[in-house]
């Protein structure tokens, strides 16, 4: 089963990130966005898995009800990646909004300098 993880927006500060299986377009799981996440969502992907038991004390919401399964249901798209992470789709506007209100006016970069 192929996924699709998008970060969406309803307005600035009321953000989602989804997992969507590819074959139905329904959406399987949800987490409250904050900078953590949509750090590792720019980034590394690793918190991302679908399956219920990997998100350890992480709020997640799984068994999402049927009134929210379309992904259009969550807002905007802001950017959609691959479970592989390649970008699939960034939507400019958007995207530098969520950047600034997420990261800039807080003083932090969304893509930090990696460890060696």
């Amino acid at each position: 089963m192929a996924f699709r993880i998008e970060w969406r927006r309803r307005s600035e500060g009321d953000e989602t990130i989804l997992v969507i299986e590819e074959g139905s377009n329904d959406v399987v799981k949800t987490w409250q966005a904050d900078t953590d996440l949509l750090q590792d969502f720019l980034n590394d992907m690793v918190a991302f898995d679908p399956s219920p038991a990997a998100d350890g004390d992480r709020k997640t919401t799984n068994g999402v009800d049927s009134t929210h399964r379309s992904p259009q249901a969550w807002g905007e798209l802001v950017m959609a990646r691959a479970e592989d992470g390649e970008v699939l789709r960034i939507e400019p506007g958007p995207y530098w909004e969520g950047i600034a209100f997420w990261f800039r006016s807080r003083g932090r970069d969304p893509h930090p300098a990696r460890r060696r």
